[in-house]
């Protein structure tokens, strides 16, 4: 068993994990790790340009052989790669002589092309701002994820749900804890609120998951001015005690439903379109489609090799995708009376996530094999984009307004942005004491119409509320 694989093991089951490493060797070992992994990422790009633009190269020598003089064909066919190379390498002059005329040609052509290959990458640069707003803190273990609400009332909410075995509900544009639920007897591994009603629903590594309400009294979203000022600068950790469970915190310990039919770890817990219906995935191999008013089981999702790591609904249509240890993940398709399954094997991992755009037909997949795909749901051969990371994929997020933004949280710390064309765009502070300090396990965008609000939350025990602004520059 891996390092990762035990250590995550073991915070889905509740135990927790911590590391012996002492802090100031830990604040060394980061800024090292930093300054590799941000070369790293930078060469990784650069290569990925540098293998198109040979590609390209590829098609335009060969297309220019072939319609080469006939009566020459025959001296210089047998250089067309050796030439390429020759010229890369400074040792044309070795050569033939009709093979240097021909080299001389190529590498004419070679620099007019990659002129011109290059200026076609310059596509409009989009700027973005990174403000850091608000930390959320005060689990006291890692939190595995983060979901927002815009609330029934006009107030924005944020739900967290932590190995700690409790979930909060925060108040967005603040850092107060509002809620305190404590009611799984595990870890609890996610959570989401209902589009519609007061409530809550989370899945826990006690084998089950939770309906429980989340109407906050009015009284209880006032808050002082204290709570309501911005910063760029790191908390103190005075204040980052303060964060935590303030006076007037409501803290529930039964739920309204609980649903018990799996026999494993409950790794994932979402209301599907409407919120009519959940679905739930569990690490014994199936996944569970439930009547909420009920609390009864309407469908079990069974066919995958291993554990199911999550399952995710459709916005709008009756989708699901289920993801699994096993490299694969199925969409599950109820949109008419004959049900049917499709499998897809693009990883070589396991797929640890996955999500469907609101704004097109596509589905986007994340995996341990430390790359996310976007593919087409109506034609799923092959993916339309591959964004390839530099570390495992935890649960990503895709924003519903403007530029359609892919959030990518990694193991590694990190978190990157980027379009659905794999296009990178930014990655998230992480110096000192701003960004996070440990695994990135979770992002969510806001959903209410405001562009640019993400949250992120990881095994720094803390939530982040990051501001992003985007200016096209031509």
């Amino acid at each position: 068993m891996s390092f990762r694989t035990f250590k995550k093991k073991h915070a889905y089951d509740g135990t927790g994990y911590d590391s012996n490493i002492p802090l100031r060797s830990q604040k060394k070992l980061d800024e090292c790790f930093e300054g590799i992994e941000a070369e790293f990422a930078r060469v990784c790009q650069e290569n990925q340009q540098l293998k198109a633009q040979l590609r390209q190269l590829e098609r335009q020598l060969n297309a220019k052989n072939e319609g080469a003089d006939t009566t020459k064909d025959d001296q210089v066919k047998d250089y067309n790669s050796r030439d390429l190379i020759a010229e890369l390498d400074g040792t044309w002059q070795n050569l033939p002589k009709n093979a240097q005329q021909f080299s001389k040609k190529v590498m004419s052509k070679y620099k007019e092309q990659t002129n011109k290959i290059v200026s076609s990458f310059r596509l409009p640069h989009i700027h973005l701002n990174i403000k850091l707003l608000h930390r959320y803190s005060g689990h006291r273990d890692g939190i595995w994820d983060v979901t927002y609400s815009p609330g029934l009332k006009g107030r924005p909410l944020i739900g967290t749900a932590s190995n700690d075995r409790t979930a909060r509900i925060w108040q967005a544009e603040g850092r107060q804890c509002l809620v305190k639920y404590m009611g799984h007897q595990g870890s609890v591994n996610s959570i989401m609120f209902h589009p519609f009603l007061p409530l809550v629903l989370t899945s826990s590594g006690d084998r089950t998951a939770h309906i429980w309400s989340c109407d906050i009294p009015e009284s209880d979203a006032i808050f002082p001015d204290e709570y309501s000022h911005h910063s760029d600068d790191a908390l103190s950790e005075e204040e980052a005690e303060r964060d935590g469970p303030a006076v007037g915190t409501i803290n529930i310990k039964t739920p309204q439903r609980t649903l018990t039919d799996h026999k494993n770890v409950v790794t994932s817990a979402e209301w599907m379109s409407g919120g009519s219906q959940m679905v739930t995935a569990s690490w014994d191999r199936t996944s569970k489609v439930w009547d909420t008013e009920t609390c009864t089981v309407i469908h079990t999702l069974s066919g995958h090799d291993q554990e199911v790591l999550t399952a995710a609904a459709h916005p709008s249509q009756a989708l699901i995708v289920t993801c699994s240890k096993d490299t694969t993940f199925r969409v599950w398709d109820f949109r008419s009376s004959i049900h049917s399954v499709n499998i897809y094997q693009g990883h070589s991992a396991s797929v640890t996530c996955a999500v469907f755009p609101t704004h097109k037909d596509a589905i986007i997949s994340g995996s341990d094999d430390c790359t996310v795909k976007v593919w087409d749901l109506r034609n799923m051969r092959t993916a339309i984009s591959t964004i390839q990371g530099d570390a495992s994929i935890n649960k990503i997020a895709i924003s519903k307004e403007d530029h359609h933004t892919l959030a990518i949280p990694y193991d590694n710390r990190n978190v990157r942005l980027y379009d659905l064309q794999g296009t990178y765009l930014a990655r998230l502070p992480r110096r000192s004491q701003p960004g996070h300090q440990r695994m990135v396990c979770s992002a969510t965008w806001a959903s209410d119409g405001k562009p640019g609000n993400l949250y992120t939350c990881g095994f720094d025990n803390r939530t982040i509320y990051w501001k992003i602004s985007f200016e096209n520059e031509k």
